[in-house]
């Protein structure tokens, strides 16, 4: 099926192709252009003697020439599409005939009209004819190609989470022309990327990647962004879901202009999310300083309070809407692309790895808001604890991973994280000695560059080992408990930092999402014909990889709601 859909589209290609080469032969044979100047008349047309009736004449068969020319070069374009497009000879007769009578008219009528118009409007009207024929046939292959087929009762494509994956799907589905609806349950975009420090394994930095995907968005009138949404229910097959959706408020209207002031005027402090709860912020505040939609929310905390009186008095624009409520809605669209995402895997059920009894034991997505210059310590790598530089960090690989008492599966992208974690450390102090706890590294086709570039930093060093277990010094600094796997050495080392690189668990795991959907033994979503997974949903991936995904989920949605899923 998919072979013939690209047929067909090369095939519309070609054809609006030669419909507007016709089109503009036609124009630079009969007016010679705008731009073109003007053929030195002969000099006897520059006598005050009239043309004679013969060369009138002459001039006239040419124009009909070449208006005949371009209408038979669009009716032959049409007729040999239609043939195509719908394998019938009797088809092909019809549409043939109609473009013929359509396009080509009386030859008569034509010539006896062109004799009694100036020639200057006789070339306006077969340019617009030619231009309307043409446009007709795009019309009706356009049609053929992206109508509806079957019992799709609906093309609306809906796109479920907001981050790289979503963004990319809902995106590519939209330019194409269809209607998209992207759903974000936070109330910004952009997932977990906007939260990294940086990409491997260049290490550049991800917000312009996002804001390019923005600008695409804002120019986009066929995708629709709907924020703090949720999906409870999906009934219904593939062209004719009925998807139930609850809206959580903001408590701030569409009317924000993210001035800032109610964050300035609210005392009150509630746990940083953008930040995973390691520092606060307040009440009143911007989701991350890329959010997009660019607007401030009130954290539910404060309802009823004196505070919340005071933030909604402080908008210059009366924004700030304390009563707003929950919504219920339901969408009836073709196909649904799930781009949930993931989470961190919990690390406090690594109970060996004593990840709640000290803060200077951290996860690797916390590493990254460490590092960020918007993050918790202002981008400084320092000790949670006491704000101490660091001088020795520990990165622990596969911490709960390849572990059948928690995830049995690789997570692909740990490995890669905790080197880019080396490389943040190693550019802050240049005396910080880091140590890399490794089962094997996993660096796939061109990370390998990557991995052989962080390897080459003599205070980098690679330990294979999995530790034992994490114990507390006297002085609060975690102690790493374990066995060498070479040379079968105990170790007992302390640490100023240690980053256990946790893996990837999906966000809709086996108890998560509405009832129905389709998923695998580990909870990752799997494509069942009307719904398809993006990225990491789908199964571990990293931001390259989610962007592929997504686009060739955006094509099966494509393909659903046109009647041609398989």
């Amino acid at each position: 099926m998919a072979d013939d859909d690209d047929d067909l589209e090369d095939e519309f290609a070609a054809f609006e192709r030669e419909a507007k080469a016709a089109a503009a032969k036609a124009a630079q044979n009969m007016g010679g252009g705008a731009d073109e100047k003007p053929s030195p008349e002969p000099e006897a047309a520059a006598s005050d003697e009239p043309a004679s009736d013969d060369e009138d004449d002459e001039e006239e068969d040419e124009f009909a020439a070449f208006e005949r020319e371009a209408k038979e070069a669009a009716a032959k374009a049409m007729s040999g599409m239609a043939e195509s497009a719908t394998g019938g000879a009797s088809d092909t007769s019809t549409s043939s005939a109609a473009v013929d009578t359509a396009a080509t008219g009386s030859s008569d009528d034509d010539a006896s009209e062109a004799a009694a118009a100036p020639q200057d409007d006789a070339e306006t009207t077969a340019k617009r004819e030619a231009e309307e024929a043409a446009a007709k046939l795009v019309t009706a292959q356009t049609e053929a190609i992206f109508a509806a087929k079957g019992n799709v009762k609906s093309q609306t494509i809906l796109v479920v989470g907001g981050g790289i994956g979503g963004i990319t799907a809902a995106l590519e589905a939209a330019e194409t022309g269809y209607d998209v609806v992207l759903l974000e349950k936070g109330p910004a975009l952009g997932g977990r990327v906007s939260r990294l420090n940086r990409y491997f394994p260049k290490m550049c930095h991800p917000t312009c990647g996002l804001e390019i995907n923005y600008q695409r968005i804002r120019r986009n009138r066929n995708l629709k962004v709907i924020t703090m949404a949720e999906v409870t229910a999906v009934e219904g097959a593939a062209g004719d879901y009925k998807v139930k959706v609850r809206k959580s408020p903001t408590y701030i209207s569409s009317k924000c202009t993210a001035c800032g002031a109610c964050a300035g005027a609210s005392d009150a402090q509630v746990a940083n999310a953008n930040n995973y709860g390691m520092d606060k912020t307040s009440a009143a505040h911007l989701p991350h300083e890329h959010a997009f939609p660019m607007k401030y929310v009130v954290d539910p905390t404060v309802l009823g309070t004196p505070e919340a009186e005071k933030i909604k008095a402080s908008c210059p624009i009366g924004a700030v809407e304390l009563d707003q409520q929950t919504e219920e809605f339901e969408l009836n669209v073709g196909s649904v692309v799930w781009a949930t995402g993931w989470k961190p895997y919990d690390a406090s059920k690594i109970e060996v790895y004593s990840y709640d009894a000290s803060p200077d034991i951290i996860n690797n997505v916390q590493m990254e808001r460490l590092a960020n210059h918007d993050g918790p310590t202002g981008g400084e790598i320092k000790r949670p604890s006491n704000g101490e530089a660091v001088k020795r960090v520990a990165l622990i690989q596969c911490a709960g991973s390849r572990d059948h008492n928690h995830l049995p599966y690789c997570s692909m992208i740990c490995c890669l994280a905790s080197l880019k974690h080396a490389a943040y450390v190693r550019e802050q102090h240049e005396d910080a000695e880091v140590d890399i706890y490794y089962i094997d590294i996993r660096a796939h086709d061109k990370m390998s560059q990557f991995y052989e570039r962080v390897r080459g930093d003599d205070k980098v060093n690679f330990i294979k080992s999995k530790p034992g277990s994490i114990a507390i010094g006297e002085d609060g600094r975690p102690i790493l408990c374990g066995e060498r796997t070479i040379d079968r050495e105990i170790y007992r080392e302390a640490y100023d930092l240690v980053v256990l690189a946790t893996g990837m668990e999906p966000s809709l795991n086996a108890n998560g999402g509405p009832s129905g959907l389709s998923k695998d033994d580990y909870g990752f979503i799997v494509d069942d014909g009307g719904q398809f997974a993006a990225g990491v949903a789908g199964g571990p991936a990293d931001v390259a990889l989610t962007t592929q995904s997504a686009t060739a989920a955006a094509l099966k949605a494509i393909q659903a709601v046109r009647g041609g899923a398989s």
